[in-house]
């Protein structure tokens, strides 16, 4: 039976740079080999073992007890597979995710600092400008030098003396100094930022430079260097729930926005797409899951569909018999669903019509031994 083959990932070139990886788990839709590929062609090198040059471990499903005890006795720093597929996966991940692109933006800051870099050599002088040719000096030293003249310089003649006295110059009023002008400073300059939710009106890029160009540094993914959360529409209840445990500052987009002076965009307007009843079983059936599934991610989800017998598209298709919806699907998917008239559900009425126990999976938590 021929191997399966492994779903091809476009990455961005430098979204690793740097990174010294290595990967535990299972990874879904690839081999441990292929998904190591994945990420050297974003730049990442691997360790052969787990060590202290580790700067990443990326998490795949069941990772072994022993494993995730020495990842926290040496403070290495962990992400999911599906969640830095969203950061560094070209184009990012569904629209309707709700989740950080973080997306990665270090091509943003080659631009910028291109442009800033092409203004300074502009105000500099060449070096012809500064340095003359060599003709010029040529000609300099070959000027011939100017005679001493033999004859006395004539003298000048006295000057009269005069009575009257020269008029004073009236004496200019004094100018007022000027006042110096203070340096504002926004909520985000000099902090480490990160995005959560959908801007409307803008791209994530977009975004990213804006907070950059007010002086505040993007972070890739959600951890302990951030010092502040910049909310969008609709966040995912999850991300919320993070952001919460770790006690980190938020603030809304339509503050940061006022602040820096930009107009804030409507939010789009959704489709009416009219959510149908689940079916009693879902086997050899085509889905597709948008939105967020509580105490999921959408690899556990779709895990949780393939056990009753479903496949799923990597796409909206006309293939697609069935779309579950999750929390705050994506305006532009709705969209399309309702151009396609693809069927819908929910995903709560369809594991309890499937008569699923829906518990999220259990977070493995390291202990020492």
């Amino acid at each position: 039976m021929p191997p399966k083959k492994q779903e091809t990932i476009a990455v961005r070139s430098d979204g690793l740079t740097g990174e010294k990886l290595i990967i535990t788990g299972e990874i879904q839709g690839q081999t441990r080999k292929s998904a190591e590929q994945v990420l050297k062609n974003a730049g990442a090198t691997f360790e052969k073992s787990l060590n202290k040059k580790v700067t990443l471990v990326v998490l795949g499903d069941k990772p072994g007890g022993d494993k995730l005890a020495k990842i926290e006795d040496l403070g290495c720093k962990t992400i999911t597979w599906d969640e830095l597929m969203d950061d560094i996966k070209i184009g990012g991940g569904d629209e309707d995710d709700n989740d950080d692109t973080e997306e990665e933006e270090e091509e943003e800051e080659e631009k910028v600092s291109k442009a800033r870099l092409s203004k300074t050599q502009q105000g500099a002088p060449s070096v012809s400008e500064i340095v003359p040719s060599a003709c010029q000096l040529t000609e300099f030293t070959q000027q011939p030098k100017p005679k001493k003249s033999t004859k006395p310089a004539p003298k000048a003649p006295a000057a009269k003396p005069t009575t009257k006295a020269a008029p004073k110059a009236a004496a200019k009023p004094a100018s007022k100094p000027k006042p110096k002008s203070k340096k504002t400073t926004s909520t985000l300059d000099g902090k480490t930022v990160i995005v959560t939710g959908t801007v409307p009106g803008h791209e994530r890029k977009e975004v990213s430079k804006i907070l950059e160009d007010a002086g505040a540094t993007v972070a890739k993914s959600l951890n302990k260097s951030v010092e502040l959360v910049i909310l969008g529409t609709k966040p995912g209840p999850d991300k919320l729930k993070k952001i919460d445990d770790m006690g980190i500052e938020t603030i809304e987009w339509d503050d940061v926005a006022e602040e820096l002076g930009i107009e804030v965009q409507p939010q789009k307007e959704v489709a009416d797409v009219e959510i149908g009843g689940a079916p009693n079983s879902v086997e050899g059936m085509t889905l597709l899951i948008t939105g967020e599934i509580d105490g999921h991610t959408r690899s556990t989800a779709q895990k949780v569909l393939e056990k009753e017998g479903a496949k799923f598209a990597k796409s909206l298709t006309n293939a697609v018999e069935l779309v579950v919806l999750g929390i705050n699907p994506g305006p532009d998917k709705l969209e399309q669903i309702k151009k396609k008239g693809i069927k819908t559900c929910n995903w709560v009425d369809l594991v309890k019509e499937l008569d699923i126990e829906d518990g999220a999976p259990p977070k493995k938590k390291a202990k020492k031994n």
